[in-house]
């Protein structure tokens, strides 16, 4: 009942679902503040059969392993060394602090609207030019021009007012820089949601349909992401937790598994002569 009525509000009502997704991520943020293991929300990304492993991580590294392959897979190869980079809704900032190592970036930016999560950002990732605000995604609480790559993964359909994000992304890049976006979408709605992006000022350079590799991670996950749900997870929230999670007998697992909705990744750039 409590799953049937968030995800109704969440579809319907805009301001209603940016309202329920920001309780949300406020509550995790303050239940789970001393969970230092868990620091990503993605679905995560594996290749083919097997292990599924395209990275070599460290020890620290290895319990969100797939959830690291997915932010290395987003952002596809593209040279982000020595860069100022941005992550919009980071949520535990896991991602952020990866990408930061990973990629041997000058700076990294992650910004989230939950307050909870942005002081669980700074007091466990801790590294030279990282740092995490609070903002809105429509709101970025950035200046003009200051990054080289934006990155916004599984996020978009908690905004109020998407184009106005997309505005933003487009104002806090320089001309040049790339906007990395990832989300599940129905196909339906793709050739739209690209119009948009260009509408925006965005070239689109790249799209990638990879829901067989997040459905692989999914699977391979499965174990862990069931145990925190069963271990941490209030009776009366489980429900929606495993929603959320995308457990296997969660909607949008199968909704993923059945292909009715799908996993894009699009790689984008702000145009160099771009004012």
């Amino acid at each position: 009942m409590l799953t049937d009525v968030f995800f109704q509000i969440a579809n319907n009502s805009p301001n209603g679902r940016r309202l329920v997704f920001r309780l949300l991520f406020e509550y995790l943020a303050l239940r789970y503040r001393n969970t230092t293991t868990w620091t990503q929300m993605n679905y995560g990304y594996a290749e083919g059969p097997g292990p599924g492993h395209t990275l070599s991580l460290t020890s620290d590294e290895e319990h969100e392993r797939y959830c690291h392959q997915l932010y290395f897979r987003v952002v596809n190869g593209v040279h982000l060394a020595g860069m100022d980079l941005v992550e919009v809704s980071c949520g535990r900032g896991g991602g952020a602090a990866f990408l930061h190592r990973r990629l041997k970036s000058r700076t990294m930016t992650g910004v989230d609207l939950a307050t909870r999560a942005i002081a669980f950002c700074r007091r466990v990732h801790k590294a030279p030019g990282l740092t995490f605000l609070q903002g809105e995604a429509e709101n970025l609480p950035l200046a003009t021009g200051c990054a080289d790559a934006l990155i916004n993964v599984e996020a978009s359909f908690c905004y109020r007012d998407l184009d106005r994000f997309f505005l933003e992304a487009r104002r806090v890049l320089r001309p040049g820089g790339h906007f990395f976006f990832a989300d599940m979408k129905v196909p339906e709605v793709m050739p739209s949601l690209i119009e948009r992006l260009r509408r925006a000022g965005f070239d689109l350079l790249r799209i990638d349909d990879i829901t067989a590799n997040v459905c692989r991670s999914l699977e391979l996950d499965c174990e862990r992401r069931s145990n925190a749900i069963r271990t941490n997870v209030p009776s009366f929230l489980r429900q929606v937790m495993k929603d959320f999670a995308a457990t296997p007998d969660s909607r949008i697992a199968r909704q993923l598994i059945n292909r009715t909705m799908r996993y894009y990744t699009l790689t984008l750039r702000k145009p160099v002569s771009s004012e």
